[in-house]
C-alpha cells in the first residue's frame, strides 16, 4: 500500500486496527499495529486520531456467499475458547446454517457452546449440544436425525441446521464446565443474505434468534415461565424439555400461550397434558421416537424418572406481534367435572406430581 513502517506484531487490540500510526506525536509513530490475530475482520467505521486505517472494506452484495470453519482433534478446556468469528459488510445479513461437534461420550456432560451476535458481551445463545437436539441426560442413542438436528454416531456427532441470523458479526466459542477433554471436533458454517422462513412466511431481515433457558427445581403445580417477552413481534420456533421427577405425573401439566399482552388465564391452551404437546398420548406408551416435528428422546430411572422431549413449531408457528409468554406447569388440576388444565387453583390434583428438576430451552425469533 506504499507505506513503510516498523512492524509491531502485538495482537489486535482496538477497533481502528489494522492501522499505520501516522502522527509524530503518538508514541507508536511509524509503526503498523494490530495486524495479527484480527478477530475475523472488523468494521471500517473504527478510527483513531493518530492512525490511518489499513482496512479491506467489503461493499454490500445481494449474492449468497458461504463462510465457516472446522477444528479437528483439539481439546475442550475449562477456559472459554474462540472457535470462529465472521463479520459482514454493512447492508448484508449473515445467517449461521450449520453446527456439528463430536467428542467422547464422557465429555458430553459439561460442553457449552456460545454464539455472540452483533458484538454482544453476554451471548444470547448458549447451549449444550445434546439438549439443543432435544435430548436430555446426555442420552447417547444414535444414529437418528431430522432436517433440523440429530446425532450421527455412538459418541458425539451432534448436529443442527438452525438458522441463526446476525446483522454485523458472529463469534462462536466452546468451553467445558468441569475439566479438559481431548478429541474435540467442531464445524460451524453460514452464508450471507440467506432468507429465513417459518411456516412459509419469510422473516424480516432484522430478525434475531433468541435462546431462552430455564433451569431449576419446581414444586408440584408450580407454573414455569419458559418464555416471557414483554413487547415486540416474533415467532416461537422450537422447544425442548428435560425433567427429573419422582414419578411420571408431571406429564399431567399443560402448556399455555399468552399472546400480544393478553395475560388472562388460560390464554391459548396449547396442550391438555405434556405428552400431547409433543404429539403423543397416554404417557408416551409407544416408546421413544425422533420425528420431524416432535420427539420423545429419553426415559430412565428406578422409582424416580428422567425424561426429555422436543417439539418444533416450524409447521405450526406461534406468532406474536406485541409480547409473548410460553408457560408449562409441573402437574395440573381437575375441575369438578374432571376437565383438566382450566383451573389456576382449587379442584383436585391429577395424580401425585412431585418436586421436579426442570431444564427447558425455547428458540424464539424476535424483531
Amino acid at each position: 500500500m506504499g507505506i513503510s513502517c516498523v512492524a509491531d506484531n502485538t495482537p489486535w487490540w482496538a477497533e481502528d486496527q489494522p492501522s499505520y500510526v501516522s502522527d509524530p506525536s503518538d508514541p507508536n509513530y511509524g509503526k503498523c499495529v494490530g495486524y495479527t490475530a484480527v478477530p475475523g475482520g472488523v468494521h471500517c467505521s473504527g478510527s483513531y486520531p493518530t492512525t490511518q486505517r489499513l482496512c479491506r472494506c467489503d461493499t454490500p452484495s445481494s449474492s449468497i456467499r458461504t463462510f465457516g470453519t472446522g477444528l479437528a482433534g483439539s481439546e475442550i478446556t475449562t477456559e472459554e475458547v474462540w472457535i470462529y468469528s465472521h463479520f459482514v459488510a454493512a447492508g448484508d445479513v449473515g445467517v449461521m446454517t450449520h453446527f456439528w461437534t463430536t467428542y467422547e461420550t464422557k465429555t458430553d456432560d459439561g460442553v457449552v457452546i456460545r454464539y455472540y451476535i452483533d458484538g454482544e458481551q453476554s451471548p444470547s445463545i448458549e447451549f449444550t449440544p445434546s439438549l439443543a437436539c432435544g435430548v436430555g441426560f446426555y442420552d447417547s442413542t444414535g444414529p437418528w436425525g431430522t432436517q433440523w438436528f440429530g446425532k450421527g454416531a455412538n459418541d458425539g456427532a451432534w448436529f443442527n441446521n438452525f438458522r441463526i441470523p446476525f446483522q454485523k458479526s458472529i463469534v462462536v466459542t466452546a468451553q467445558h464446565k468441569y475439566e479438559t477433554h481431548p478429541n474435540f471436533y467442531i464445524i460451524v458454517r453460514g452464508a450471507t443474505n440467506v432468507p429465513i422462513s417459518v411456516g412459509g412466511v419469510t422473516l424480516p431481515t432484522n430478525a434475531k434468534m433468541n435462546l431462552f433457558t430455564t433451569s431449576g427445581i419446581f414444586e408440584p403445580l408450580e407454573w414455569i415461565d419458559i418464555v416471557d417477552i414483554d413487547s415486540g413481534a416474533g415467532v416461537h420456533w422450537m422447544h425442548s424439555l428435560q425433567v427429573a421427577s419422582g414419578n411420571m405425573n408431571f406429564l399431567e401439566g399443560c402448556y399455555h400461550g399468552y399472546f400480544n399482552g393478553n395475560t388472562e388465564f388460560p390464554g391459548v391452551l396449547l396442550s391438555t397434558g405434556t405428552e400431547d404437546y409433543f404429539d403423543s398420548a397416554w404417557y408416551f406408551n409407544a416408546g421413544e421416537y425422533h420425528l420431524p416435528v416432535s420427539g420423545f428422546t429419553h426415559l430412565s430411572g428406578n422409582g424416580s424418572v428422567n425424561w426429555s422431549a422436543y417439539r418444533f413449531h416450524e409447521m405450526d408457528p406461534l406468532w406474536f406481534d406485541d409480547g409473548f409468554k410460553f408457560v408449562w406447569r409441573n402437574g395440573d388440576l381437575l375441575d369438578p367435572a374432571g376437565i383438566k388444565c382450566m383451573m389456576e387453583s382449587g379442584g383436585s390434583i391429577a395424580g401425585s406430581p412431585t418436586q421436579s428438576n426442570v431444564t427447558a430451552y425455547a428458540w424464539v425469533y424476535t424483531w
